[in-house]
């Protein structure tokens, strides 16, 4: 009997596994593969969402560097004109260029536009496209006091979209004084002021841009042609009709030489023809 009963327990044992093993090793192995596939994908989503910061990050760069050149490059007489409006929940901007030469490609022709705009555009969901205008005429007038013209654009590019918040402010040179709007004719602000937040959950960028002070080209033309239909011969300025040459008087930089006196605005010691002023 005792050796019947060790066979029996022996057949049994070499039988198979039981039911219950078979689903606790099923059960260990759903865990196991479960693991891996969650690391898997917290992985890729993590790697993914590394990828996109930095697009959007270079995206940034890419656009800050393009305004700040720009910027750098505009001519002494090129016309800044600001304009801001509360949305409630966004301000909207257009900053508007004139006289700067700034010449695009679009259908395989290039263009030389008389203005360009850069201007917020408020989308359906609630964010914020950044547009640039180009318009082949001018929209500002030479007097702050008439509105901009209505004019449709050439040509126009989306810069940036999807963006949560995008306000300028001008620092006026004069009076170091920060505002939202520039109107000023014949003066650009001293620097420009971008307050964005590119994404909902995104970080607040303040940008400052420098606008170097450059001297009108119209201004030294009018100096170099002071006299209506005259010129400069030889030292002289000749009258538009004719009549004695007048000699020119070299300019003193005050500081060098002899001072400028208040009253005549000219060097002590010379005397201007026809008497002092």
């Amino acid at each position: 009997m005792r050796g019947f009963t060790n066979n029996s327990r022996r057949q049994r044992a070499r039988g198979g596994y039981l039911l219950l093993e078979v689903v606790l090793a099923l059960g260990v192995a759903v865990l196991v593969l479960s693991g891996v596939f969650a690391l898997a994908a917290g992985a890729l989503s993590i790697s993914e969402t590394i990828a996109d910061e930095g697009r959007a990050q270079i995206s940034q760069e890419t656009f800050l560097t393009f305004l700040e050149k720009n910027f750098e490059e505009l001519p002494g007489n090129a016309v800044v004109d600001l304009k801001a409006k509360d949305q409630g929940s966004h301000f909207l901007s257009e900053i508007t260029f004139q006289n700067v030469p700034i010449s695009f490609s679009w259908a395989g022709q290039t263009l030389s536009p008389e203005a360009i705009q850069l201007a917020t555009v408020l989308r359906a969901d609630g964010t914020l496209d950044i547009v640039l205008r180009y318009f082949d005429e001018e929209i500002l007038d030479e007097t702050a006091d008439s509105p901009a013209l209505q004019a449709d654009p050439v040509a126009e590019i989306v810069l940036l979209r999807n963006v949560w918040r995008f306000e300028w402010r001008v620092l006026d040179g004069r009076t170091m004084e920060w505002d939202y709007e520039w109107d000023i004719r014949g003066r650009m602000p001293l620097q420009l002021e971008l307050n964005a937040v590119f994404h909902r959950d995104g970080e607040e960028v303040v940008h400052y841009f420098w606008i170097p002070p450059k001297v009108n080209p119209e201004t030294i033309i009018n100096s170099n042609n002071r006299l209506p239909g005259g010129g400069q011969q030889g030292g002289q300025e000749v009258p538009p009709e004719g009549g004695e040459a007048i000699p020119t008087v070299p300019p003193v930089t005050p500081g060098r030489g002899q001072p400028r006196t208040p009253s005549t605005g000219n060097p002590p010691g010379i005397q201007l023809p026809g008497g002092t002023r």
